[in-house]
């Protein structure tokens, strides 16, 4: 009972916080094994802006940020956006504006 209980606090507690908040709390993600062509805009922001390492190369990830035109604005505004307003998005299968 007080396992469920801490497990669903811990799942709101983290739903109302943003992915840089969660990387602060020691909470982000390791390393981002793949190909820069089939990471997420947030894998790729976070690997370029060197906040995560990955097995790429330097070279191989800043030419699919230039492809996918990102800018370190719109890398910021999604990590400071709340991970339930993320939720929020997908469930609705609202488009990302950028791609």
């Amino acid at each position: 009972m007080l396992r469920s209980i801490l497990l669903a606090s811990s799942l709101v507690l983290l739903a109302g916080c943003s992915s840089h908040q969660a990387e602060q709390l020691g909470l982000g993600g390791g390393q981002v094994n793949g190909y820069a062509q089939q990471m997420s805009n947030d894998q790729l922001c976070a690997v370029y802006l060197n906040k995560r390492s990955s097995n790429q190369t330097r070279v191989a990830v800043a030419a699919e940020w230039k492809k996918r035109k990102l800018s370190r604005s719109y890398c910021e505004k999604k990590a400071n956006e709340w991970y339930i307003t993320k939720f929020a998005k997908w469930l609705t299968m609202q488009e990302d504006a950028k791609k």
